[in-house]
């Protein structure tokens, strides 16, 4: 189920914690960037391989899409269904702000085939708004998602972090209390990371800034999955967790590293067997779409066992884990040869299990509380 990714990269003003292509200030280039979009999925669609594929998810990321007008929006929908094969009813998602949230554009959204929202809540409280450099309050989330609710967006996505400098069991509760309140069909939960670049890694080296423990975190993540289960929000993927039959189809395809079109500055495409890293530079980037060329930084060739070992780690992710069948027919490899010694340690440490049919690999609870040790070992 192939999707398209089209980046946004507009801020009103960059997060403390953020390490995506975003710039602050820079709307008044919209309309020119958005051109240079259009431009870029009329040159992406004459690659063959990409004319043969159909398209099952569109997902507008930034950055911060509700910034920019609706028009655009429509226009790159338009265009894409123009040029490439979309499936008849795509599941097509846009990420929004708490602040920047608007009805009329809302609407305009949903008559264009929107019918996924992402919000970017992050937290209910606003001692952890503040700390995250969030421009939004938690009054803002709870008017923006009335907003949703009136356009007739009803798969409603909210976005949580977790492992907040300060952050105890009480707290993550309250924020929790709260999202549930919104009647949520999906939240994605992750937690903190401190990415170098970005402010509070600067504060970190600092050391002003104290992060909670790993039994704190341990804490943190065990509440958050027995208080999401409870609500009747199940675990589908490490950091996610929804209503049944409201995963994120186009996120799945990522952990099931099948192919994507990423569109835009800083964008990733994924697809015959090629990586594509789009210019992160915005003006390096509008400069070679304007000569009428993909702004491409580096591409990288995946070899068969190189994509086999990405596609086992990203797959664990998921709670059903490893379809080792699958894995078998489309990479010519047994995972069950190929790890062979990994599997038995992990196994035998209680981090692995193998179903009684001997078809899925996946982790168990306590394997998925030390995940990136686990998956560590398999790259």
């Amino acid at each position: 189920m192939p999707g398209i990714y089209i980046h946004i990269p507009f801020c009103k003003k960059k997060c403390l914690y953020c390490s995506f292509v975003s710039f602050e200030r820079k709307l008044d280039l919209e309309d020119k960037y958005f051109a240079a979009l259009l431009k870029e999925i009329d040159i992406a669609s004459n690659d063959q391989y990409l004319k043969n594929l159909t398209f099952d998810t569109i997902y507008f990321g930034g950055g911060t899409p509700s910034l920019v007008k609706a028009r655009n929006i429509a226009l790159c929908l338009k265009r894409l269904r123009e040029k490439f094969t979309i499936k008849k009813q795509p599941e097509i998602s846009i990420e929004l702000n708490p602040e920047s949230v608007r009805e009329e554009f809302l609407k305009k959204l949903k008559n264009e085939g929107i019918n996924r929202v992402s919000l970017g809540a992050q937290d209910f409280t606003e001692r952890g708004l503040k700390t995250l450099g969030r421009v939004h309050s938690k009054d803002d989330i709870h008017v923006a998602v009335k907003k949703i609710k009136k356009s007739g967006i009803e798969n409603l996505s909210l976005d949580l972090i977790f492992g907040i400098p300060g952050q105890n069991r009480k707290w993550l509760l309250k924020s929790l209390d709260e999202a549930i309140s919104l009647g949520p069909k999906h939240l994605s939960c992750y937690e903190l990371t401190i990415e170098e670049g970005t402010e509070l890694h600067k504060l970190k080296k600092t050391k002003s800034l104290k992060l909670p423990d790993e039994e704190t975190l341990l804490e943190l993540t065990v509440t958050l999955e027995e208080y999401l289960e409870e609500k009747g929000l199940f675990q589908y993927e490490i950091s996610n967790f929804s209503v049944p039959g409201y995963e994120c189809k186009h996120n799945i395809n990522y952990w099931l590293v099948k192919d994507y079109l990423g569109l835009g500055c800083g964008a990733v495409s994924y697809f015959n067997g090629k990586r594509r890293f789009n210019e992160k530079n915005l003006k390096k980037y509008l400069n070679a779409i304007g000569k009428g060329q993909l702004a491409l930084k580096k591409i990288e060739i995946l070899d068969r066992e190189k994509a086999f070992r990405e596609a086992f780690v990203i797959g664990l992710r998921l709670i059903k884990g490893i379809d080792t069948t699958s894995f078998k027919r489309r990479f010519s490899i047994d995972p069950f040869q190929f790890y062979k010694s990994e599997l038995s340690n992990m196994l035998k440490k209680g981090l692995l299990v193998i179903d009684q049919d001997g078809k899925n690999i996946r982790l168990t609870k306590r394997g998925r509380y030390i995940s990136n040790y686990v998956l560590s070992l398999f790259v």
